[in-house]
């Protein structure tokens, strides 16, 4: 029942399909089930969709047994496949992420930067995004990380069901402050004072809808759950700490205690408790504008828990920092990265107003 709401949620509410689009849907085999709903729901309307198979084996295996310069090649069919396709859902892979901590970070890259003229395509042409965070909601993950699964799972559930309206309404409120902002200052009890500025940005309403007005914005994908508004802040503005309370999964490990310092929106130092050279190894590898400030989000999602994936920056309160592109924003960041960190309890000042307070909105 559970992934026919989703599957309806998606086509119906979140990308708004209809009978002339053409749907590519890229599933991996513990999302076969729920790919099958959302492509049963595209043709209920009319709509063509067109589902493609990742596997974890084939995947693992062409990182074991593949040259570097083969995993770098532009997947052309892919490019040309943009052309025909109006909107796009990813269910999300591998199932089992164990070997992450294996893989060199290089074949990660490489595989980033085939996939890069295919996703620049994907924002020139408008195609409407949906990425279900769902299916990378694993045993298997949860066990990589640490996390409790039955626990994972029903937030994650329980955070897709929001009420969206009311969600909706509050990010408004948030909007109007920083379209109007100029300068920002996100502080916390627990070390964080970083400032930047977001002065004639783009604000976006991440509220798992893909509408026109987010088109004429340039935001054309959205994610389940959801629940969150976002700037790219001007890029060589930043200065000063960020401390993310709340760790991140990367690369198979748990960063915990992660702080960086920036210096005209540029990564000058960092420091983490735990697995900083996990950080270090993918920053190091990564290409482009990998370490320069790309995006600042204020969660709006009260049915989100932290607990170190890259949902807490949906949770209600929370402040997140993210660095790399920021191109699908309305960026200027070019790169093969992106990375975030969540604060859990800011205080966020829009030109020395304070709009949350200790993880508090305040407007």
């Amino acid at each position: 029942m559970l992934g026919d709401t989703i599957a309806r949620r998606v086509v119906h509410g979140s990308l708004r399909i209809h009978e002339d689009d053409m749907v590519l849907i890229e599933t991996w085999q513990h999302t076969l089930g729920l790919a099958s709903e959302i492509g049963l729901e595209c043709y209920k309307i009319g709509a063509k969709p067109l589902v493609t198979l990742l596997t974890d084996e084939l995947w693992w295996s062409t990182l074991d047994n593949v040259p570097d310069q083969y995993i770098r090649k532009t997947p052309r069919h892919m490019l040309n496949a943009m052309d025909g396709t109006t909107a796009w859902i990813g269910l999300g892979g591998p199932q089992d992420p164990t070997k992450f901590r294996e893989v060199s970070s290089s074949k990660l890259e490489s595989f980033a930067e085939a996939d890069r003229p295919v996703l620049d395509k994907q924002f020139e042409k408008k195609v409407r995004t949906a990425e279900l965070i769902l299916g990378q909601v694993t045993p298997e993950r949860a066990r990589v990380y640490g996390f409790n699964y039955e626990q994972w799972l029903r937030m994650t559930q329980e955070s897709i069901k929001v009420d969206y309206p009311k969600m909706t309404e509050l990010g408004r409120k948030i909007s109007n402050r920083l379209e109007k902002g100029s300068k920002v200052r996100v502080t916390s009890k627990t070390g964080t004072d970083l400032k930047f500025e977001i002065t004639k940005r783009p604000v976006h309403i991440q509220d798992g809808i893909v509408d026109d007005e987010d088109i004429r914005r340039g935001l054309v994908s959205t994610q389940l759950p959801s629940g969150k508004v976002e700037v790219p802040p001007i890029e060589d503005s930043a200065r000063g700490t960020v401390v993310f309370d709340s760790p991140r999964a990367l690369k198979g490990r748990l960063v915990s205690g992660l702080s960086l310092t920036f210096e005209k929106g540029k990564i000058v130092g960092f420091q983490a408790k735990q697995y900083g050279e996990t950080f270090k190894e993918v920053l190091d590898i990564s290409r482009g504008d990998k370490d320069i400030i790309a995006q600042f989000d204020l969660g709006l999602n009260p049915r989100v828990e932290l607990i170190g994936y890259t949902t807490d920056e949906l949770a209600l309160g929370t402040a997140t920092i993210g660095v790399g592109s920021n191109k699908g924003i309305g960026g200027r960041n070019d790169s093969s990265w992106t990375f975030s960190g969540t604060v859990a309890k800011p205080t966020v000042e829009v030109d020395a107003h304070k709009i949350v307070v200790d993880g508090r909105i305040s407007l």
